[in-house]
């Protein structure tokens, strides 16, 4: 039987006392008007937007997110600065017909000076950008 990785987070933070122990999922992010928005949801799938669109890379509060930066061709860091709102970690823009990876590793935000567990959530999606 297979265990999703935040099931076995869970799992682990019972074991060792519930110390470090995830939150729960939050509410969902609140998406950029007119922005492709990319969440957990979308994690080892495919998103298809437009040359020119605005991608959102929003996967919660419940991790600290690490997101590798965009490659620069077919994904830019975006010509507007945006507020990011709590649970996004990044803005981009579809800059040229391709495919491109957004990949982002998270990790249990621990309080300080509390022992915690240390685990890592990885993340990846395709993104596909048309003409």
């Amino acid at each position: 039987m297979k265990l999703s990785a935040l099931a076995l987070g869970l799992v682990l933070a019972a074991a060792c006392g519930g110390a470090g122990a995830p939150e729960l999922p939050s509410a969902s992010p609140t998406p950029i008007p007119g922005a492709v928005l990319v969440t957990r949801a979308n994690d080892r799938g495919t998103v298809h937007p437009r040359v020119g669109d605005t991608i959102q890379i929003a996967l919660g509060t419940e991790y600290e997110w690490r997101v590798d930066p965009p490659d620069g061709v077919v994904l830019v860091h975006g010509g507007q600065n945006y507020l990011l709102v709590r649970g996004t970690q990044a803005i981009w823009t579809a800059a040229a017909p391709g495919t491109a990876t957004v990949t982002a590793t998270g990790t249990v935000i621990c309080p300080s000076g509390q022992a915690c567990i240390l685990i890592a959530l990885l993340f990846t999606t395709t993104i596909v950008v048309g003409p």
